[in-house]
């Protein structure tokens, strides 16, 4: 016989349920706005948070009924307003949230849907879906403190979100194969080439290390455009230039990835 499950036991509430709680008693409450006023952004008074939301491009991708709740006008919001806007706004942001709980935390929600889709796509190679929300959502105040506002003002949630992603997946991943010892035993298959190997973390890596060897932060979003788009006739659409000028752009950048990647190994 089965024993009855005991209804005041504590239940694991998912992170997102939790954040997209506490938002909706943020974003009205009296001191909370009071100190969003203070800010001074641009834009019309702040009458909730759901506001300064918007104005960063704030558009949500659901993944519980209760963050589907949470804002829906955020939807058409972001379509309407230009990319490099959003991104100044989140600078703003992100110098406030140096010194300021809250700002980081609206921050926090903008990235939020993106940091879902992250883990959506890495639990499977990773760990539990939750779990690694959990600890994406937990690696994210040091990245949303610590943004390198004076240098990166383009991308911005991209950008951070690749920060959150590295330190949660990609470095632990390294840290592990680094303390492997080898093992004596001969007729033990060797497992690292059964391990499915991301591309995008690859790729991550090597844009990492073309910064670091002074590749410009154009080159390297056109890379990224090409790599988020598919295609480069649908960059050149959006960059109001020729397929074969991206195409040739795109040839020049991988021959100095290549010989960045070869120096590095």
């Amino acid at each position: 016989m089965t024993a009855a499950k005991d209804p005041s036991s504590p239940r694991h509430v998912p992170i997102v349920d939790s954040l997209g709680s506490e938002w909706r008693r943020i974003t009205i409450r009296a001191d909370d706005l009071r100190a969003a006023r203070a800010w001074d952004l641009p834009g019309s008074e702040v009458t909730s948070l759901d506001d300064v939301l918007r104005r960063c491009g704030y558009r949500p991708a659901p993944t519980s009924v209760q963050q589907a709740r949470l804002d829906p006008s955020a939807r058409s919001s972001g379509a309407q307003c230009d990319q490099s806007q959003h991104d100044e706004y989140l600078i703003l942001l992100l110098t406030l949230a140096r010194h300021d709980r809250l700002a980081g935390r609206v921050v926090l929600q903008r990235i939020l849907p993106a940091l879902c889709a992250l883990a959506r796509r890495h639990s499977t190679t990773f760990h539990g879906h939750q779990d690694l929300i959990d600890e994406l959502v937990a690696n994210s105040w040091a990245s949303i403190r610590n943004y390198p506002v004076e240098r990166r003002t383009r991308r911005v949630v991209p950008n951070l979100v690749r920060d959150i992603g590295f330190q949660t997946i990609v470095r632990p991943a390294r840290r592990r194969n680094a303390a492997e010892l080898p093992t004596e035993h001969q007729h033990i298959i060797d497992t690292e080439c059964l391990i499915d190997t991301d591309p995008l973390h690859e790729l991550v890596d090597l844009l990492d290390e073309a910064r670091r060897s002074g590749m410009s932060q154009n080159d390297i979003d056109l890379i990224c455009q090409i790599v988020t788009l598919d295609q480069p006739d649908r960059v050149a659409a959006i960059l109001d230039v020729t397929p074969r000028t991206v195409r040739n752009h795109r040839d020049a950048i991988v021959h100095r990835l290549r010989h960045i990647a070869a120096v590095a190994a």
